[in-house]
């Protein structure tokens, strides 16, 4: 790779989903040839974040890319609201979480040469949103990883305790009950499409803090015994001593790399014998 190893460019675009224009960033190796197929990295923001938590997360795709460990690809991270968003579709719109599952995608797909292969990524509620568009379409995402994940044990919102709903958490807990909260809950997504993900073999990574401040470990936990109760293969890291974001650049560059790993056992797989 040469030693500008990336370009990082802000864009907009409108957005028929949440009816509104839509910033996005895009981070993009030099190295890749316009006329080759690459496969696409939906990398999703955390809450009271942006489009620039691409950037603070740049080095650890760069290095990848530098090392030869992540495959030439496009990763792109939408800006989107938290009150508001959650990576939800909200009754009525905006519809949230088909803009970062298909919309932009889609929109990416006749700008750059992308090969329909996809992965997702995501930090606190842009893991709860990695997780939920690769679960609810594993035949679309070849894998997911997920950082402290915002998600809740609990399959009905009545029943998710006070504990883990503080804060913003418990407005994610109201708007995932208002847009149906079996359809956005981690858990109940996981129970019906357990089969799916097991046919399609998308590769699924876990990681949390033991001292999340958020309460998340309950959630993250809880998954990771859901998984081995349906027989879903993944990977589950519970990181002793840590906090929600303790250690996050190093927690960063495991998730780019399980993604790496991903893009490359399925880009091997495509290729002929």
């Amino acid at each position: 790779m040469p030693t500008s190893v990336a370009d990082l460019h802000f864009r907009t675009f409108y957005s028929a989903a949440t009816r509104s224009d839509v910033e996005y960033a895009v981070l993009a190796p030099t190295a890749f040839s316009g006329h080759r197929s690459l496969p696409l990295v939906m990398h999703l923001h955390g809450a009271m974040s942006s489009a620039k938590s691409l950037e603070m997360a740049r080095g650890a795709y760069e290095d990848a890319w530098a090392a030869g460990d992540l495959p030439l690809s496009i990763v792109v991270c939408a800006s989107t609201p938290t009150l508001s968003g959650f990576y939800i579709d909200h009754p009525g719109g905006p519809s949230w979480e088909t803009l970062v599952a298909e919309e932009l995608p889609a929109y990416l797909a006749t700008k750059y040469p992308l090969s329909g292969l996809r992965a997702a990524t995501g930090f606190s509620m842009g893991g709860y949103g990695a997780l939920k568009i690769t679960l609810r379409r594993p035949d679309a995402f070849c894998a997911v990883s997920a950082l402290c994940p915002t998600i809740f044990s609990e399959e009905r919102a009545a029943d998710v305790p006070e504990r883990n709903r503080r804060s913003v958490l418990n407005d994610l807990n109201e708007a995932m009950a208002n847009a149906g909260y079996e359809v956005n809950s981690v858990p109940c997504l996981l129970r019906a499409g357990a089969e799916a993900l097991k046919k399609t073999k998308t590769q699924l990574f876990i990681d949390c803090g033991e001292n999340d401040e958020f309460m998340l470990h309950d959630g993250a936990v809880s998954l990771h015994r859901l998984m081995r109760e349906l027989g879903v293969s993944h990977s589950f890291r519970s990181v002793p001593e840590a906090a929600h974001a303790t250690h996050i650049d190093h927690r960063q560059r495991a998730a780019v790399s399980f993604i790496a790993e991903a893009l490359r056992e399925r880009e091997r797989s495509a290729s002929p014998a």
